[in-house]
């Protein structure tokens, strides 16, 4: 693409609309960047009022496709710090709350970076109290190094005070002036509001973190006994997940506790912050599983299910790429607490779709010491995990294998009843294989076996009573209500789909790939196709919901409400 044609294309759609018809292969042409950066340096305002007008009509995926190009073009830019500065605050406003929002800021640094003059005129509009230019000095400060400067904006008052700080955090110090600083960033944080207050710990941490020489007794006493204050502002909040998400591995036991105690009050509404929290727990799950599981455990109990799986992406994945013992530990304590909101999380992680074993191998070493507590135990596994059998068999083959003596019978019991009574498929297969092992507890998961298939054999022949045999009008009528409510549900779930709004409806009748034309980037049409690959998921019901329905959700529930003996 030719100088020529970029100025065109500028001329006659702005720069937001030449952004959004040059694609994303050109994007990374050094060339054509460096061409169209030079284009509208040219102009009088890096934006008009079409290109203004366009950006805050775009929908949010048009957004984020052009913020690319914008972040590789700033730092190139030949315009006035203003200029730039109003480009980067409206890419920052329009990308909103989404964490990639905040990618221009990285792009102004970098522009600064490339001359000192720059951040020079950054640094003396903020002195003049420019609202613009305090947003931006952090960036400036950082860009240039000049560590004296930030001491001097570190001593001033607000915005540029938080600027300084900030930057002093940044950069690299030498071992003196680390210390220097994080003498002013406690001193700071004796006498300023909570938010400057939390700001200023944050930072004492993160210059610690990267010189870690200095003494930190004075610092994680500062910042235990801020956390323990019992504040729960928000900002507060965010910046201990921050820190805790960022340092996990650095920091002392006192700091991490205070970080914890921070994040546990973290608002359930406020999506940023709980994922900077799920991150924080993630990395600290690689350096203290304990702490992170019960961290975790305690959040989801605290607000009521309200943070639940979903919520906790980053843990929960941390949990499954970790040794297996870990998670069963987790688990394990989790479902002695017995929280009816951490426990229901665990079945929607620990799920048995296409499996054959249970989900995670239980150790008789991590179980509890009293026979009380083993049964208490394998019937809340029972209760919650119930739809995964093997998994909450894991529980109960662990006390038969080396549990107390006194539990192995009434545990055997919950193997009969509810568990091979419900469920005769994967299950099964994978008892008669621990069956066959030599270890102590085989007699107990024989018997529950042998009770079981006596149990079915009844069934069975009783199956040949006529009188039992439904008629095949029933049964051909059953199958249409069925028929027809499939279909009604269908409806009313294409007409819910968020995702039906944005993507046409295709009905495959058979065949192993699809064809459609589509249409690139040179407006030419092309017939493309897509091979298909067969996808299923095998899960078995439990019986129960068709013989006892009543009597089944009933046992499962007293198991999941059931008390501890010494509550």
């Amino acid at each position: 693409m030719k100088m020529e044609e970029i100025e065109k294309i500028i001329s006659k759609r702005g720069l937001v609309g030449a952004l959004r018809e040059i694609d994303s292969i050109h994007w990374k042409d050094t060339n054509i960047m460096a061409g169209l950066a030079e284009a509208v340096s040219r102009r009088p305002q890096l934006l008009s009022e079409q290109d203004i007008d366009l950006l805050e009509n775009l929908t949010d995926s048009e957004f984020f496709n052009i913020q690319i190009p914008f972040c590789k073009m700033i730092p190139i830019l030949d315009a006035p710090v203003v200029q730039l500065m109003e480009l980067v605050h409206l890419l920052v406003e329009k990308g909103g709350d989404d964490l990639a929002a905040t990618q221009p800021y990285e792009a102004f640094r970098k522009w600064c970076a490339t001359s000192d003059r720059r951040a020079d005129e950054v640094t003396k509009l903020a002195g003049t109290g420019d609202v613009l230019a305090l947003d931006f000095l952090v960036f400036a400060l950082e860009a240039k190094g000049d560590v004296q400067q930030a001491f001097a904006s570190a001593q001033a008052d607000g915005q540029e005070r938080i600027a300084g700080i900030s930057a002093l955090s940044r950069m690299n110090l030498t071992l003196e002036e680390a210390k220097q600083a994080i003498r002013l960033m406690l001193k700071v944080a004796q006498s300023a509001e909570p938010d400057m207050e939390a700001r200023s710990i944050k930072a004492a941490l993160d210059t610690a973190v990267r010189h870690p020489k200095p003494d930190r007794k004075s610092l994680s006493s500062a910042h235990y006994s801020y956390s323990m204050s019992g504040r729960n502002e928000q900002i507060i909040i965010h910046l201990m997940a921050a820190a805790l998400n960022q340092h996990a591995g650095q920091l002392s036991p006192e700091e991490v506790q205070s970080c914890v105690a921070g994040i546990i009050n973290v608002d359930p509404e406020n999506k940023g912050t709980v994922t900077q929290v799920d991150w924080a727990l993630g990395n600290l799950w690689k350096v203290d599983t304990m702490q992170a599981g019960k961290t975790a455990e305690e959040l989801i109990a605290r607000n009521e299910g309200r943070i639940g799986w979903d919520d906790l992406p980053a843990f929960f994945t941390a949990t499954k790429e970790d040794e297996p013992r870990n998670l069963a530990r987790l688990a394990t304590e989790w479902l002695l607490k017995g929280n009816e909101h951490a426990c229901s999380v665990l079945d929607l992680h620990l799920h048995e779709a296409n499996r054959t074993t249970p989900f995670i191998e239980v150790n008789p070493e991590d179980l509890p010491d009293s026979a009380d507590e083993h049964l208490f135990l394998c019937r809340k596994a029972v209760g919650f995990l119930f739809t995964s059998p093997m998994t909450a068999a894991a529980w109960i083959v662990a006390v038969l294998r080396g549990g107390h003596p006194d539990a192995a019978d009434k545990v055997a019991d919950l193997l009969f009843d509810p568990l091979l009574l419900n469920y005769s498929g994967e299950l099964r297969g994978w008892l008669e294989r621990e069956a066959d092992a030599e270890t102590r507890g085989q007699e107990h998961i024989k018997g529950a076996l042998e009770r079981a298939q006596k149990v079915w054999d009844g069934f069975e022949a009783a199956r040949e009573l006529v009188e039992l045999v439904p008629p095949a009008a029933h049964r051909s009528l059953i199958q249409f209500q069925e028929a027809e409510e499939a279909v009604q549900v269908q409806e009313m779930a294409q007409k819910k789909s968020l995702l039906g709004e944005f993507v046409p409806l295709q009905t495959l009748l058979y065949g192993d790939r699809v064809e459609f034309i589509a249409t690139d980037s040179e407006g030419n049409r092309r017939p493309q196709t897509v091979p298909m690959t067969e996808i299923s998921v095998t899960v078995e019901h439990p019986k129960g919901i068709f013989h006892d329905p009543v009597g089944t959700e009933k046992l499962i529930e007293n198991f999941k409400l059931e008390p501890r003996h010494n509550e």
